[in-house]
Order: structure tokens, then sequence, then C-alpha cells
């Protein structure tokens, strides 16, 4: 995969501020709000963007990268708290499977989470991960130091932080999520759209419960690190 073209999207500062340093003749550049800066890494050119939180800025983030750079790929990291129970704070998630968990026309019958799109109503509508990529992730980091678990799953996404247990279990019994978070469907399905491969990751900073708010507090920048420092190891592989 040498002189690639790679698209890297965090949300805020902390999920792509150690990328941002790998940058060898790095470019700002500001445009329509986004924070993006282009340079070179290894035998990469790299496309590093801060999107903003939520659903809508990252989807506006990933069309714009699309459109002016045209990458190979895309991978989307940062935090996400965990649904399922095997999750413990700093393991690593693969969105190998995307959903919207707060779009719900459920009152015109249609199920939760099913996006309009003609296909198959009584289910959710779920994006993609691409599985080369995946497989390059998992064997970067299996051939690497690391003792980081990581885990592949369905990630829930929607506008909404989570920090209670009632909405933590309604997302797993509705969707069978792993995780949830704020921005990786919308990367995952802007990406599928315009068939570009992608790469949601995501390292798990809270358990999306009511110790949500207190344990995001303590390991958000942490675990931010642990998510890019993750990108870094397939970078180098790839």
């Amino acid at each position: 995969m040498n002189n690639k073209t790679i698209a890297i999207i965090g949300a805020m500062d902390c999920e792509v501020e150690r990328l941002i340093a790998l940058l060898n003749n790095k470019q700002k550049i500001n445009k329509r709000n986004l924070y993006i800066y282009k340079g070179e890494y290894l035998n990469h050119k790299l496309i590093v963007a801060k999107s903003g939180v939520g659903k809508v800025n990252s989807a506006m983030c990933t069309q714009y990268i699309i459109d002016n750079f045209n990458p190979d790929f895309i991978i989307n990291t940062g935090i996400a708290g965990g649904i399922s129970q095997e999750l413990s704070v700093g393991d690593i998630v693969i969105g190998k499977e995307l959903i919207q968990y707060d779009f719900d026309t459920s009152a015109l019958g249609y199920a939760k989470g099913y996006m309009c799109t003609g296909i198959n109503k009584d289910k959710a509508t779920k994006y993609y991960s691409d599985d080369k990529l995946i497989l390059e992730f998992e064997k970067a980091l299996s051939t690497s130091n690391t003792e980081i678990k990581t885990h592949q799953g369905i990630i829930a996404t929607g506008d909404t932080f989570v920090a209670t247990i009632e909405k933590k279990q309604e997302i797993k019994n509705i969707f069978n999520a792993t995780a949830c978070e704020m921005e990786g469907c919308a990367i995952a399905q802007t990406s599928n759209a315009n068939d570009i491969p992608c790469l949601i990751v995501r390292a798990i900073s809270d358990l999306a419960d009511g110790s949500a708010v207190k344990s995001l507090d303590i390991f958000e920048k942490e675990m931010a690190e642990v998510s890019a420092s993750t990108i870094e190891t397939l970078l180098k592989s790839i």
C-alpha cells in the first residue's frame, strides 16, 4: 500500500494531535470551519482533519476531503463508550458495521435505525468498514508490541452522549451494538456512498453508563492517544 493518499478524521483536537505531529512538510488548511492538515509520513500523503463533534460535522468533513483530496481510503479515529459487557476502558473497537441509533421513523412502522433507503425497512441500515483495511489493522497490531485488546462489532452512532444505563441497554437490545459514539456511522455512510474504503476505529473511554461523564473526564485524552497510536502503527505497516 505504498504511496497512498490517506485521510484521517477525528472529531476533537485530542483525537488528531498525535497524528498531526507525525506530518512532514505540513500545511494547514482552514476551510468551512474545518481544520485540515496536509503532509507526508513515511511513503504516504496524509490528510489529517478535525471535523468537530457530531454526525453532520463529520459527514461534511468527509465529503469535503473526498471532493478535494481524493483519498485512497479514510480512517476515523477517536473515543467511544462501551456497550458490550466484554469491553474495558482502553480496549479498541473496530466498527465492522455501523448504524445510526437516533434515526427513528418507527412511528411510520419502520425499524429504528432504518434510514429510509427503500431496502430492508424492518432492519437498521448498516454501513461498513472495509474488510481489507480491517485485516491490515489487526495484522499491524498483532505484530507490534502492543497489548491492547481489539474487538470487532457494531458501532452505534448518534448525536447524544450516552451516559445512562437505560440508554445503554436500549442501544444494546435494539442494535446489538458493541460501542456508541457520535461520528463513525456518518463517516462510513459518506465514504460508502462515494465508494471510498474506510476504517472506523475507537478506543473505549467510558462504559456509557452512570459513570460515563466522570470516566470521560479522566480518560478522554489518554484513550484518544491510544486510538491514534493504533493508527500510527497501521501507517508504519502499510
